[in-house]
C-alpha cells in the first residue's frame, strides 16, 4: 500500500476513535435521569478531553509519542499528579520508560531505572489490581505520593505496558472517567497498530533495490512490452486505490460526517442542559460509533495480515482475528487443502474471504460462520456459509453490491466461477470453484 493510503488510513483511524472515545462516554447517560449541573460539567470536561486527544495523536510521531498522548489525556481528565509507562515487551523492539506530571519522583533517573528492571516488569505484567497505595512496587522508595492508579496498553491483542497515574492522596475515579480511560486504550490500541503497519512498510523498501535488476531485464524488451508493462502497473494502481477511496466513501466518511453533526446537536443540548433531548441521539450514536470501531479495527487487520502463509494457516488467523472481533463463531474445520496456489491466486482468495467476512457483520445478522475448502478433481471449492438473514438481489444496498460486484471480479481474473446462494431466512452461502489447472498457476 502506498504511503498516501497508509497516512490516510491512519488519520481516519484515529478520528474514528477519538469520536468512539466521546459516543462511549456520552453513552452512560442513557440510562440516567435528569442530571446536575456539575454532571453535565463533566460530561463537558470529558469532550474537551475528547477533543484534545484528537489533536495529540495527529501530532504523535512514533510509537512513543503516542503512548505520550494516552498518558497525557488520562493524567488531565482525572487530575493526576504525574504518570509513567512500565513497558512489557521482551521479544521484540522495546518501548522505552516514559514518564509525564510535575511530580518530583517520577523525574529522578534512579526511580526510572527500577522501572526498566525485569523485576518491576515482571511484578506489573501479574499485578491485578487497579488501584494500590504504598505497597506498590512503583511507589517504593522516596517518592512524593501516596496512591496509583493504573490501565493496561496493548497493541495487536497483546498487553505491551501499564500506565500508571499518581496521586498525592486517595483518587476518586468516577465511572464516566473509567469509562473514558477504558475507551482511550482502544483507540491508542489502534493508533500503534497503524503505526506499526507503517514501520513495517518502511523496513520492507530495502528489498524493493531488486528492481534494479528488474530494470536491465526490462531494458532488453522492446519499446512496445515497456510500456504494456507502465500502464499495467498504473492499471493496478489506480484499481487498488479506486477500491480503497469507495470503501473509506461508503464506510468511514459516512460514518464520521454523521456523528459529526450529532455531535454538534448533542453539544448544543449539553450547553443548555436538555439532557432528555440528548438520550434520544445517545442509542443510534452508539450503535454507528460501535460499527465504526469495527470498520476500523477490520481494516487494520486485513492490512496487517499479508497472505504469506498457506490458504489454510491465513484463514485459521484471520477468522480467529474475526472471531474475537466480532464474537462470532467460526467453523473452519472442513478447510482441508494439499493444493498451494500460487501468491497471484492466494492474494485474491485472501481478499475474496475479507470481502465476504465484512459482508456478513455488517449484513448478515448471523450467530454462526461456516468456512470450507475442498479438492475435488482440477479444481478447489471454497465456500463462506453464515446463518444469518439472506437477502434477495432488490434488497442488496449499494455499499454491499460494490462489495459483491469487488469479489466477481477477483474470482474472474483468476478464472474462478464465484456463486451466491442466498434467500430471505436461510442465511447466504458464497461459493467458488478454483481451477487448480496450469491455466490459472502460469
Amino acid at each position: 500500500m502506498s504511503d498516501f493510503n497508509l497516512v490516510n488510513l491512519l488519520l481516519l483511524v484515529l478520528l474514528v476513535g477519538v469520536i468512539c472515545t466521546l459516543g462511549a462516554v456520552l453513552w452512560r447517560g442513557k440510562k440516567r435521569g435528569e442530571k446536575t449541573k456539575q454532571e453535565i460539567q463533566s460530561i463537558q470536561d470529558q469532550l474537551k478531553a475528547s477533543f484534545s486527544l484528537s489533536g495529540y495523536l495527529l501530532d504523535a510521531h512514533d510509537e512513543a509519542a503516542v503512548v505520550l498522548v494516552a498518558m497525557r489525556s488520562g493524567h488531565e481528565l482525572i487530575g493526576a499528579g504525574g504518570c509513567a509507562f512500565v513497558p512489557f515487551s521482551e521479544w521484540e523492539k522495546t518501548l522505552p520508560v516514559l514518564q509525564h506530571g510535575n511530580l518530583r519522583f517520577i523525574h529522578e533517573p534512579a526511580w526510572q531505572t527500577r522501572l526498566s528492571e525485569p523485576a518491576t516488569r515482571h511484578i506489573c505484567r501479574n499485578c491485578s489490581k487497579k488501584e494500590s497505595g504504598a505497597g506498590c512496587v512503583l511507589l517504593q522508595g522516596p517518592v512524593d505520593a501516596e496512591n496509583v492508579y493504573c490501565v493496561s496498553l496493548r497493541c495487536s491483542g497483546r498487553v505491551i505496558g501499564v500506565i500508571s497515574y499518581f496521586f498525592t492522596e486517595p483518587p476518586e475515579i468516577t465511572e464516566d472517567q473509567q469509562l473514558f480511560l477504558s475507551e482511550l486504550v482502544r483507540v491508542t490500541d489502534l493508533t500503534l497498530d497503524a503505526f506499526r503497519m507503517r514501520s513495517r512498510e518502511l523496513s520492507s523498501r530495502p528489498y524493493l533495490q531488486e528492481s534494479a535488476v528488474l530494470e536491465k531485464e526490462l531494458a532488453a524488451l522492446t519499446v512496445e512490452s515497456q510500456n504494456l508493462l507502465h500502464q499495467l502497473e498504473y492499471q493496478a494502481v489506480l484499481n487498488e486505490r479506486t477500491r480503497l477511496a469507495r470503501e473509506i466513501h461508503d464506510g468511514l466518511a459516512q460514518t464520521l460526517a454523521f456523528l459529526k453533526m450529532e455531535t454538534v446537536r448533542m453539544q448544543m443540548h449539553i450547553s443548555k442542559g436538555e439532557v432528555a433531548s440528548i438520550n434520544q441521539t445517545l442509542q443510534a450514536c452508539h450503535q454507528t460509533l460501535s460499527d465504526a470501531y469495527l470498520d476500523a479495527r477490520q481494516a487494520i487487520d486485513n492490512l496487517r495480515r499479508a497472505p504469506d502463509e498457506s490458504l489454510t494457516d491465513w484463514l485459521e488467523m484471520t477468522t480467529s482475528d474475526f472471531s474475537t472481533l466480532t464474537g462470532l463463531s467460526i467453523d473452519i474445520s472442513n478447510v482441508k487443502l494439499a493444493h498451494v496456489f500460487p501468491n497471484r491466486i492466494k492474494a485474491q482468495l485472501c481478499r475474496i474471504a475479507q470481502e465476504a467476512l465484512t459482508n456478513i457483520r455488517k449484513h448478515a445478522q448471523a450467530s454462526m460462520v461456516t468456512i470450507s475448502a475442498l479438492q475435488h478433481g482440477d479444481e478447489v471449492i471454497l465456500e463462506i456459509t453464515d446463518d444469518g438473514c439472506g437477502f434477495t438481489p432488490v434488497d442488496v444496498r449499494s455499499a454491499s453490491m460494490y462489495g459483491l460486484r469487488s469479489m466477481r471480479e477477483r474470482a474472474e481474473s483468476i478464472s474462478a466461477d464465484f456463486q451466491i446462494v442466498s434467500a430471505p431466512e436461510t442465511g447466504t452461502t458464497i461459493r467458488l470453484h478454483i481451477p487448480t489447472s496450469e491455466k490459472i498457476n502460469s
